[in-house]
């Protein structure tokens, strides 16, 4: 955890731009793709928030965007970005924007925060789900298209849709008692997939689409940027696996409810929790 690292909403053109040129250095996004400070600046006026986290010494490491959003009827920010550059990453800057971004989202009124990300990317499943107490109930395959971004290898951009519910029960232990912890509480649960180590890389099984358990257990591998660049095939594969179990166990009631980072036998073995509702 970054001690000196303090939060705050950005105040004029020098901030905005301060985010245009994180969105370059964190992802790699080519002009076209990046979203621009007259939009930000825009957005922002309409009620949206940008957050800034800076250092001691008032040097930007991260920032996160959300926007005003009305879907099925309901009002709400929709959090489009979240960036923080890679030498400070894995220090806590992230969870910290988040609940920044919680206490001003409430402290306007609103009660829900949504936003999407790749379900195959076993940090952010930890920190949107196990971390701020997030669930998904909906997956879009290849939301974006593809795009220019050095994270998407060039791959279908799959997405699970986080809903915080800002006050929900969940949510507020998540801030009160920190992380809970990483294993599964009943690892007997029966799992979707089963996954076997092949060539020194994580290899998973077709995908049981039939179960009807209340609660069930997806695998993913650990770490997906590595897989992506040194296996790109085993990480299609993956991709197209893990998408068919998200479309078929969602479409059928259930809802990503918890992610586990669990280790098994030496390795790493991170694990998202579906529950029928």
């Amino acid at each position: 955890m970054e001690d000196d690292l303090r939060i705050r909403l950005a105040r004029d053109r020098t901030d905005f731009d301060t985010c245009v040129l994180l969105q370059k250095v964190v992802w790699g996004l080519a002009d076209v793709e990046v979203t621009g400070a007259i939009q930000l600046i825009a957005t922002t006026h309409a009620g949206g928030i940008l957050q800034l986290a800076e250092t001691g010494s008032g040097t930007a490491v991260g920032f996160a965007y959300a926007f005003p959003a009305l879907r099925g009827g309901v009002a709400h920010l929709h959090s489009d970005m979240l960036a923080v550059l890679p030498e400070h990453q894995q220090r806590g800057v992230g969870v910290r924007l988040k609940w920044a971004q919680r206490d001003e989202a409430m402290a306007r009124g609103v009660a829900l925060i949504v936003w999407t990300f790749d379900p195959l990317q076993a940090r952010n499943a930890n920190l949107n789900l196990r971390r701020l107490g997030g669930t998904a109930a909906e997956f879009f395959p290849d939301f974006y298209g593809r795009t220019t971004a050095s994270l998407h290898h060039g791959l279908p951009t799959d997405r699970l849709l986080v809903r915080w519910e800002l006050n929900a029960p969940r949510v507020r232990e998540r801030l009160a008692e920190g992380d809970p912890p990483r294993t599964v509480a009943t690892p007997s649960l029966p799992r979707i997939n089963d996954v076997k180590w092949q060539a020194g890389w994580p290899v998973s099984s077709e995908p049981r689409l039939e179960l009807g358990e209340p609660e069930l257990l997806l695998e993913i591998p650990p770490e997906w940027d590595v897989l992506c660049q040194a296996a790109p095939r085993v990480a299609a594969d993956w991709q197209g696996k893990v998408g068919r179990a998200f479309q078929r166990y969602l479409g059928r009631g259930y809802t990503v409810a918890d992610f586990a980072p669990t280790e098994e036998g030496g390795r790493r073995r991170p694990l998202y929790l579906l529950r029928k509702d």
